[in-house]
């Protein structure tokens, strides 16, 4: 039985797609040109999935220098600088929502599940990621773009081992706002990161992230090995 076939059946109750069905097409497009076997080995040997947190690193010089990332971003961010870097960990669940000014590419290097929304579905800084949301099992060593309207949060593992993907944005994209940085947008976090939190996030909550994501939390049942 598949890994996409295994986490359909440990999670009855919810729908998941594949990334290469139709379904994903409102969200995004998956990329097949892409020789991936140099960075593959880096972040296998050199990228290691922490036990009981998440990491995220916005920019990795190895990666940035790497000729196929920067292929990749060519073809998606047409000359724009860009940040890559990885980010890897132990999510199950969909607990926030965020989106960017300027695409997403992702790169998996572990099976993972992604949970996806559009951003024409906030009304009044609330979204509603029970009734709106679609869940796309993404096999590793997929590259695939989430367009700047569509909802994403940190990849959901596939089984105990964790995470591992890279991610690749406009340069800038997550980091810390300047001094004096105002706004009447209550979703802006860091710079061009839009973000609210599900109530679970008590920790993002008190960081003052709205409790903007409604409906019961979606969490994925991981495959037990």
């Amino acid at each position: 039985m598949s890994n996409f076939d295994e986490i359909k059946k440990a999670n009855p109750d919810k729908t998941i797609y594949d990334i290469n069905s139709d379904e994903f097409a409102d969200f995004g497009l998956v990329y097949k040109q892409y020789d991936l076997s140099k960075v593959t080995s880096y972040m296998d040997s050199q990228v290691k999935i922490p036990s009981d947190h998440n990491d995220y690193i916005p920019d990795d010089e190895n990666l940035e220098n790497d000729a196929t990332i920067k292929q990749i971003a060519a073809d998606v961010y047409a000359g724009m600088p860009i940040s890559a870097g990885p980010c890897m960990g132990q999510s199950t669940s969909f607990s926030a929502i965020e989106f960017h000014q300027g695409s997403e590419v992702n790169i998996t290097f572990t099976d993972v599940v992604m949970v996806l929304g559009k951003r024409q579905d906030i009304h009044d800084y609330e979204y509603n990621a029970e009734e709106h949301a679609k869940l796309f099992f993404v096999p590793r060593g997929t590259v695939f773009e989430m367009y700047s309207d569509t909802l994403h949060y940190s990849p959901c593992k596939v089984d105990d081992s964790g995470f591992k993907a890279i991610v690749m944005v406009l340069q800038g994209t997550n980091q810390p706002l300047p001094d004096g940085f105002k706004a009447t947008n209550k979703m802006i976090v860091k710079q061009n990161k839009f973000q609210m939190a599900h109530a679970v996030r008590k920790d993002k909550i008190a960081q003052g992230i709205l409790p903007g994501v409604k409906g019961a939390l979606i969490d994925i049942k991981p495959i037990q090995k």
